[in-house]
């Protein structure tokens, strides 16, 4: 299974007047998200299946990327990408998903979640690993090798490389 990892896209800033759920897109953030969907039509990137953390930025990320990407599905909101999401809860989601034979999955969230489920996947520590906004990261995971899935980094690209 192909696991593309996009980091939500710039967003406000936190401040004690808004709740961090409601924290939305900026300027840059919209066209970081233009980018990506530029990178991934020159190089024939596409979701079988497109998941987001309901976090209005995710989301926003996810949409945008949906409404820029030809063909993409639409994302489908899930709680299992929160911030605070734990890496077991997701890597059960995901086996689930490769035993109904998905075979690429994206997935728009935040860190360290993101950083933490690609460090637990590739049996390093996730605090090594530092995902940018809006970039997008590839690992090929095979869970069906036994109780511990088997994972290689195919790529990553940070947004600002993507021309």
């Amino acid at each position: 299974m192909l696991i593309h990892c996009l980091r939500h896209a710039t967003a406000e800033l936190q401040c004690i007047t808004r709740a961090d759920t409601e924290r939305a897109l900026i300027k840059k953030g919209h066209n970081q998200v233009l980018r990506v969907a530029e990178f991934c039509r020159k190089n024939g990137l596409m979701p079988s299946v497109l998941y987001s953390s309901p976090l209005l930025r995710a989301q926003q990320t996810a949409s945008l990327l949906q409404h820029h990407l030809p063909d993409c599905p639409p994302p489908g909101l899930v709680d299992w990408l929160m911030p605070d999401a734990s890496c077991s809860a997701i890597i059960a989601e995901l086996r689930t998903l490769a035993a109904a034979d998905v075979d690429n999955v994206w997935l728009v969230g935040h860190e360290p979640v993101l950083s933490n489920l690609l460090g637990e996947l590739l049996a390093s520590d996730g605090q090594r690993f530092n995902i940018k906004k809006a970039s997008l990261t590839c690992i090929d995971v095979q869970f069906s090798l036994g109780p511990t899935p088997v994972a290689q980094l195919q790529w990553s690209v940070p947004c600002a490389l993507m021309r």
